[in-house]
Formats: structure tokens, C-alpha cells, sequence
């Protein structure tokens, strides 16, 4: 039902969750939760809870684990929660809600490998996510909410996320190794094609997901000649490839599972820096 507050169930304990980091602030971030429900007397109550944040994390990871933080402190709330008749999580984040449903029932059956094979992000999230909601004594669906317009809990949640965010006293949420890269292009998955050809490239950050017994790569084009110059992109690897290495290297013709699949050789750095 929709309220003046925004859209809630009566019969339901609702938990409005908001993730935050900031880049310019070494990504320190934080989560919010807004326990919200209607009492016996059929007035709404609520508990906010503003937990301390982590040196650093992206916000695809906060936004998941505010919906753990929001399970647990429902759970400290209301040891019994037989007297709701489920749970609802509220998220505006379209990764969280369009990922729910496959990190409880699909992925685990998978190996959590995605469509393509892939390994799935933030594995050790959705399992820690995955095992509060199994532990829930009634249901739990999530909710998708636009961020910070349509409920009040949801702008109360995004405040006290900046708060946690403004207490980075957790060491970082996961760990990679980074170096400053030479392109002044943002980011993008899929910007490199992998066709089976070789490339040019230099390793930005490295970052091993044990789940998947894989690492994970950025990377840049450094080959002025290669029409993917300058673009920065994923890719995976079974072995360890240092930091600001600059290698020539064959990719898979995949995708959906972009894979380095032979170092050929090193290159020097000095001949390629722009």
C-alpha cells in the first residue's frame, strides 16, 4: 500500500536499506536501515540504526550489505518475528533487487557462476546475505524504491548511510591491489572486444575471488595501434599478473567470460606510458 511515508506493508516488518561511498573520499563508505511497522494501535514506529562504515567499498557492495546489517538489527529488534507476517526489504538499487531472487535460489545451485560462466560479484556478500535470509522465521522478498523520492524511510535511510559513510572505522570491505592508471577514461565493462585476438594491455588492479579460484583484472589498452586504445575494461585470469605489468596477451573470443588465456610477454612500461 502506498502512504504519505511512502510504500510500506501493514502486516509486514519493512526494512529500508541505503548504501553509500564516496571516490573522493578513498571510496569511504557506509550503510542506513530503517526499521519501520505499524503497532497494535495502528500507528507507524520506527528504528534507525547507523552502523560505523568501512575505509573503503564500492556501492554495489554497500547496498548489500545494508540489507544484511537491516536483517540482523531486525533480529535484535524483535528476537520473536513470528508477529509479522514477513519481511520486506526496501532497496534502490536495481543490482540488489534485480539480483535477489538469483543469489538465494539460483546461483548457489551454480556453483554462483553466472549465465555465461562468469563468477558472480560480491559472492561472499550474497552468501552472508543469503544465510541471514534463510535464518529469518518468516519470509523476506525486497522491494525496489526510488532512491530518495518516494518514501520518507528511504531519504532517512540515505542520511544515516552518509553517517555510517562519515565513521570508515571498519578496514575495507574487500581488498584489492590498484596502481593510478595512464587513461583518463572511465571504467566500462564490455569496451574492450574479446574475439580471440592479442593485445596490448597493462594490469590497473588485481583482485583474487577465492570463491571462484580466479582473479579478476582492470585493465587498459597501452597499443596506440589497437582501436581499443585507452579503454579500461575486466578480465580474468587463474594466475597472479602484478600490478602496473604491461604484457602482451591472448583473450578468449567470450564475452560473457572474459578471460586472458595466454601471456605471451612482458613489455617495457617506459615505451608505452602516454
Amino acid at each position: 500500500m502506498i502512504t504519505q511515508g511512502g510504500i510500506h506493508d501493514e502486516a509486514a516488518l519493512n526494512i529500508y536499506t541505503d548504501g553509500s561511498s564516496f571516490p573522493n573520499k578513498k571510496r569511504a563508505a557506509g550503510v542506513g536501515v530503517v526499521l519501520m511497522w505499524v503497532d497494535e494501535a495502528g500507528d507507524p514506529q520506527t528504528c534507525e540504526h547507523a552502523p560505523t562504515g568501512f575505509q573503503s567499498a564500492t556501492i554495489d557492495e554497500m547496498e548489500i550489505q545494508a540489507c544484511i546489517e537491516g536483517l540482523q538489527e531486525a533480529k535484535r529488534v524483535f528476537p520473536e518475528m513470528s508477529k509479522f507476517e514477513k519481511v520486506l526489504l526496501f532497496s534502490d538499487s536495481q543490482y540488489v533487487t534485480d539480483n535477489f531472487v538469483k543469489a538465494m535460489k539460483v546461483w548457489p545451485q551454480k556453483g554462483w557462476r553466472g549465465v555465461n560462466g562468469s563468477p558472480v560479484k560480491n559472492i561472499d556478500l550474497w552468501k552472508r546475505l543469503r544465510k541471514e535470509v534463510n535464518a529469518c522465521s518468516v519470509r523476506v522478498e525486497v522491494r525496489w524504491v526510488k532512491g530518495h523520492k518516494s518514501s520518507m524511510y528511504n531519504k532517512a535511510a540515505d542520511k544515516l548511510a552518509k553517517k555510517s559513510a562519515a565513521m570508515p572505522f571498519n578496514k575495507p570491505l574487500s581488498v584489492s591491489q590498484t596502481t593510478r592508471k595512464w587513461s583518463d577514461r572511465k571504467t566500462q565493462r564490455g569496451s574492450v572486444i574479446f574475439d580471440g585476438r592479442t593485445v596490448k594491455i597493462r594490469i590497473v588492479s588485481s583482485k583474487y575471488q577465492r570463491h571462484a579460484r580466479e582473479y579478476e583484472y582492470r585493465f587498459e589498452v597501452i597499443d596506440p595501434e589497437d582501436p581499443s586504445f585507452g579503454d579500461v575494461d575486466f578480465v580474468w585470469h587463474k594466475h597472479l599478473l602484478s600490478r602496473n605489468k604491461c604484457l602482451i596477451v591472448r583473450l578468449n573470443s567470450d564475452p560473457g567470460h572474459p578471460t586472458i588465456e595466454e601471456v605471451i610477454d612482458e613489455l617495457d612500461p617506459a615505451a608505452y606510458k602516454y
